[in-house]
């Protein structure tokens, strides 16, 4: 059996994108069940679930600390100085919506509106 040395392999690569990252300043089992569904309900109107994102808890936010560097975030705490609310930012190649915490959204129908307009530009929807 003779083989050729000429042959050509073909392969296909494909880059696989981060998942959108949920940072929340809370650790995940301080979250309320209401503050849970509203999440719920945020990341399904974006076609997305709580399984197809990455949820992280930093007690403020510092996109310097991931590991692997996200394409979007989502915010829910208290904004670091230079940023606002409801408003897509670019910061160290991270496409960024900030909002006030799951809990004051669920009171708060003026910011979950104003959340929703940010969101739909950071996703393109």
């Amino acid at each position: 059996m003779t083989e050729s040395s000429d042959s050509i392999f073909i392969e296909e690569l494909y880059h696989i994108r981060p998942l959108p990252t949920v940072v929340i300043t809370k650790p995940w089992k301080e979250i309320a069940q209401a503050e849970k569904e509203l999440l719920a309900r945020i990341l399904t109107a974006l076609k997305l679930s709580i399984d197809g994102v990455t949820i992280v808890h930093q007690p403020k936010l510092n996109l310097s600390a991931f590991t692997s560097k996200p394409e979007k975030v989502i915010y829910f705490g208290a904004l670091p100085a230079g940023l606002s609310h409801y408003e897509r930012i670019e910061a160290q190649g991270v496409a960024l919506v900030a909002s006030e915490e799951l809990q004051q959204l669920l009171t708060n129908d003026l910011a979950r509106k104003k959340l929703w307009t940010a969101l739909k530009q950071l996703f393109s929807l």
